[in-house]
């Protein structure tokens, strides 16, 4: 079905009904069955502890673990209707726009897992803290808190402005890529993704020690205490920042143009 290019959001808030609609039973037994993995790897984890040495540290590294990881995971999923030809068909004569489409899948993989994973991972591991308490008094660490583990980890770990910066990218730059796969990649997009990026980098680290090798360039005074301009570790960090940012708006582009082409 043809529609305008622009953008209406009485058709976008039809979109979003719809797939509420079409997908409710899904939605309620990914969330139930995410809580009670969640809670089971929790009490897991503790229960190697002896219920004593759990804090709220090791409760945000194993967040971010699986801030990463899961939402890798739930990005790859993105753009579900290419998988299958009669899908896409379906798919394809929705009542949208183009950039309806897009947006959608974007905020509902993207924004929506960044704002929704925080909020419920800190539900269920309180709740999570707050039973096993009751039957464990001496799990005393049991509220989990995310300003505390933040503070932890910044003390710990040394975090700063430029390298907090890099963390993030690279937890975007995750998001990105596997949801740029998911549109590019019909068939298995997350093995494919992760198989690309892995030639990827493999090629430049082969490509980066051909250039020392062929130049020389260990021999050079200069690069015996700095790599090219990065002279110091907050060069480094400023470097993989703004390189950060760059591939990530450039991830966002090309699945806007692959998702315009397969539109089309």
């Amino acid at each position: 079905m043809q529609t305008n290019n622009h953008f209406s959001s009485h058709r976008f808030l039809l979109l979003c009904r719809q797939s509420l609609i079409i997908n409710k039973k899904l939605i309620a037994i990914s969330l139930i069955g995410a809580a009670g993995t969640l809670f089971l790897v929790l009490l897991f984890f503790q229960s190697i502890n002896n219920f004593q040495f759990w804090s709220n540290y090791a409760s945000m590294i194993f967040f971010l673990f699986c801030y990463v990881s899961l939402g890798g995971i739930y990005t790859s999923q993105s753009f579900p209707a290419f998988r299958s030809k009669e899908k896409s068909l379906v798919y394809l004569l929705l009542p949208a726009s183009t950039f309806e489409k897009f947006i959608f899948e974007f905020l509902t993989r993207i924004v929506f897992l960044i704002l929704f994973l925080p909020a419920f991972y800190w539900l269920v591991a309180n709740f999570e803290g707050l039973i096993v308490h009751h039957y464990v008094p001496r799990l005393i660490n049991y509220e989990f808190s995310f300003k505390d583990g933040l503070n932890q980890i910044i003390t710990k770990w040394k975090i700063s402005g430029w390298n907090l910066s890099a963390i993030v990218q690279f937890c975007l730059f995750m998001y990105f890529a596997t949801f740029t796969g998911a549109c590019h990649f019909s068939k298995s997009p997350r093995m494919k993704t992760l198989f690309t990026l892995s030639v990827i980098t493999v090629g430049y680290i082969l490509f980066g020690y051909f250039l020392r090798w062929v130049f020389d360039l260990k021999h050079y005074a200069m690069f015996s205490k700095s790599i090219f301009f990065l002279r110091s570790k907050e060069d480094i960090y400023i470097f993989l920042s703004i390189v950060g940012i760059v591939v990530n708006l450039s991830l966002i582009a090309i699945s806007w143009f692959r998702f315009k082409e397969k539109e089309v």
